[in-house]
């Protein structure tokens, strides 16, 4: 079987989370739209980036500045809402966080990079396909990689849930640009009430991910066609990556139905 694939971070977690979710996506060329989620991390990073470049820390203009940017990638109508109300709460939560990505990566100083993207041969990794890596923040010594969120689960005592942070797929995300771009990586998470940092000293999953990406070439080889990797796996629609698609999970269905007939 013939495809144009490369691979990155982003693909390999979501095999690992979902096969099934990875196949409709990277083989049937299913779309996902952005969930408000999604759109609110992006216009977050968005404003922050935009804050950071001009010297902007007022916060009503970076607040504002972000609630404009999430009605330009939402595809909600909003024709009829007004500039200051939004029926989606990450809306409002947009603006908050792109404050706090602000304030919180002032200490790494000039920024050198925003989403630099960089592909390399997967010769490297014994790979076939080439693989690709986009950063969100490169500083002179360090990568930081943003990651908006609605809450920060944390114990009684007040410190961060280990069983929730870091997420076991943005250490690998991150382990795997710090090889790509040859300098260390961290992970900044904000949400509109908390903020928690981590480095990847000591971590390294990057054998995780690259192992992984080798089950992917190995099941492309040894697949005539993309309707035999469908026969590989069972369908589960329970992973995180269906709930925000919900056009995703009958999309599947017809593709498995007819693949198992």
């Amino acid at each position: 079987m013939k495809v144009e694939y490369r691979h990155s971070a982003s693909k390999t977690n979501t095999f690992l989370d979902s096969p099934a979710f990875w196949i409709i996506n990277e083989l049937f060329d299913f779309e996902s739209e952005p969930n408000a989620r999604m759109v609110m991390g992006l216009t977050a990073e968005d404003a922050a980036h935009h804050a950071i470049s001009n010297q902007i820390s007022n916060e009503d203009t970076i607040t504002n500045y972000a609630k404009r940017k999430y009605l330009e990638h939402s595809k909600e109508e909003v024709t009829d809402l007004l500039p200051t109300d939004h029926s989606s709460p990450e809306y409002e939560w947009s603006g908050i966080i792109a404050n706090k990505f602000v304030e919180n990566l002032a200490e790494f100083g000039e920024v050198v990079s925003f989403q630099n993207e960089k592909q390399i041969s997967g010769k490297k990794y014994g790979l076939k396909y080439d693989i690709v890596g986009k950063t969100d923040f490169e500083f002179k010594d360090v990568i930081v990689d943003t990651k908006a969120t609605a809450y920060i689960r944390r114990l009684k005592a007040g410190h961060v849930d280990p069983k929730w942070y870091p997420k076991a797929a943005d250490v690998r995300q991150q382990c795997l640009y710090r090889d790509l771009f040859g300098k260390e990586t961290m992970l900044l998470y904000c949400s509109p009430k908390d903020n928690y940092a981590v480095d990847m000293v000591e971590r390294d999953e990057l054998n995780v991910l690259i192992n992984a990406m080798k089950h992917i070439e190995h099941i492309l080889d040894i697949c005539k066609t993309k309707e035999d990797v469908v026969r590989i796996f069972p369908l589960v629609c329970d992973n995180f990556r269906w709930k925000g698609t919900p056009t995703a999970k009958v999309f599947a269905q017809d593709i498995w139905t007819k693949c198992l007939k």
